[in-house]
């Protein structure tokens, strides 16, 4: 199962409180973070955060599944509750 995570600085820092040069440290910290909690839940996971939208967005493929809703909604509310923790910001 492949996840691809589709964010930018305006989704993840909307009030632009970072610097560019300081936010690219940010995005990483706030990747590895999504990507511990989610390995932990589904850890045969490839999880891609290359997506090519400007906005926020997360895709669920390769799962056998005729409709990976289910998934992506769970994986919605782990990503959500990595952001609501903050433990990424600097």
């Amino acid at each position: 199962m492949k996840i691809t995570i589709s964010h930018d600085q305006d989704s993840i820092d909307p009030s632009a409180t970072y610097a560019d040069e300081q936010f690219e440290e940010v995005r990483a910290a706030l990747e590895a973070e999504y990507e511990t909690a989610i390995l932990a839940e589904y850890p045969e996971a490839e999880i891609d955060f290359g997506g090519t939208d400007t906005t926020y967005a997360i895709r669920v493929t390769g799962t056998g599944m005729d409709d990976s809703s289910e998934i992506e909604d769970n994986v919605q509310h782990i990503c959500e509750t990595v952001f609501e923790t903050g433990k990424f910001w600097l």
